[in-house]
């Protein structure tokens, strides 16, 4: 999933604002039309998001398209992320102030995949089991992938519950994985060797270290060789 932190904090900052300012209905029905007519236009996106265009190019584009149709807290917001660089965030900062609105209202939103399309009754049953575990009113938005074979994914903002087929066939892939490379490793560890006794080996060092401290013994005097019968005569 979408790394959601940096554009929670400006979506909970302009919520924030916009409730001060008793403005949370204008500024949501800014947002969907700014976002709305981002989407619908290429180029503009495109200049929007190119790292080659300047600062002050974008702004002044920003200014001319929403100036004198939004509020101050709306065109700064766009402001603020054209000078951080962030432009990219605006799409996600808005589905989570979007979202923010619906749970202010008592409602929670999430997403249900499933591999083929729910009956509407499949669809009512499931929903009523979820806003009884959530405790919350929801609002479902039911997306058909047909790629996770079968169960169901859901989400909710940065939470996600996959109880899918294909992440099921993962998790016994990665524990078989698992159990291959724990067996590969026990069958190369080799055995120590058996170590001696520490007694012994003590023992032993000691007894060579007394064997070279005893004195050498000198050694005894050749005996003279015997004169022959011959040299006597």
């Amino acid at each position: 999933m979408a790394n959601t932190v940096l554009p929670s904090k400006y979506a909970e900052a302009l919520f924030g604002a916009a409730q001060a300012s008793n403005s949370l209905n204008a500024v949501t029905e800014e947002l969907k039309s700014i976002r709305n007519i981002i989407d619908i236009n290429p180029e503009l996106k495109k200049i929007l998001f190119h790292p080659g265009i300047g600062k002050a190019e974008k702004k002044e584009m920003l200014k001319s398209l929403f100036g004198e149709k939004v509020s101050k807290l709306s065109l700064r917001l766009l402001m603020l992320l054209v000078e951080k660089k962030r432009e990219a965030l605006f799409g996600d900062i808005c589905g989570i102030f979007f979202q923010k609105i619906d749970e202010l209202s008592g409602l929670k939103k999430i997403t249900i995949e499933t591999a083929f399309p729910l009956e509407e009754e499949e669809k009512a049953r499931l929903i009523a089991r979820l806003e009884k575990a959530m405790d919350k009113k929801l609002v479902v938005d039911a997306i058909v992938n047909p790629s996770i074979l079968g169960g169901i994914i859901i989400k909710e903002r940065m939470k996600q519950i996959d109880a899918s087929v294909i992440q099921f066939l993962r998790s016994i892939k990665q524990d078989l994985t698992v159990m291959k490379v724990v067996k590969e490793k026990k069958a190369v560890v080799k055995k120590p060797a058996a170590r001696k006794p520490a007694k012994k080996v003590v023992k032993k060092v000691l007894a060579k270290k007394a064997k070279l401290a005893e004195p050498v013994k000198p050694a005894k005097p050749a005996k003279p060789a015997k004169k022959s019968k011959k040299n006597k005569k």
